[in-house]
């Protein structure tokens, strides 16, 4: 990416920050209005999310275990971990849950899209069953 793509991105398409949330830990907050139907939320990763069995994950040091555990989604038998591990972090694996979310996963988990309009100060929730199913 150039600086003129850099300044586009950043003056068009960045919505949401990091912050404390009172659901858990860390959530992904709107810093400005985010419309309907707005996609392009998060970066364009198009990194693998890789499933790993958790007797591998339990196997793993105390400090990458606590990591997997507290920022990956997982099924029954398996966890799914980003292919860069956290070497680099996707505000992704921040949103927390909500039987009632306001933001939905598109194209096979590639892209979100808002299922309302969210406004500045709002957390963003995500139903993790919709992940895990798909």
């Amino acid at each position: 990416m150039n600086k003129l793509a850099l300044l586009n991105e950043l003056r068009n398409n960045t919505f949401v920050t990091l912050r404390p949330s009172d659901v858990q830990g860390i959530g992904v907050f709107a810093i400005t209005d985010i419309p309907k139907g707005k996609r392009g939320l998060f970066s364009n990763d198009t990194a693998e999310w890789i499933k790993i069995h958790k007797d591998e994950i339990n196997q793993l040091p105390h400090h990458s275990k606590f990591l997997v555990e507290n920022h990956c989604l997982y099924d029954d038998e398996f966890y799914f971990v980003p292919e860069y591990g956290f070497k680099m972090i996707d505000l992704v694996i921040y949103l927390n849950h909500s039987e009632n979310p306001n933001i939905v996963s598109i194209n096979d988990g590639q892209d979100f899209e808002a299922t309302r309009n969210i406004k500045a100060g709002e957390e963003l929730f995500l139903d993790y069953g919709d992940i895990v199913d798909s």
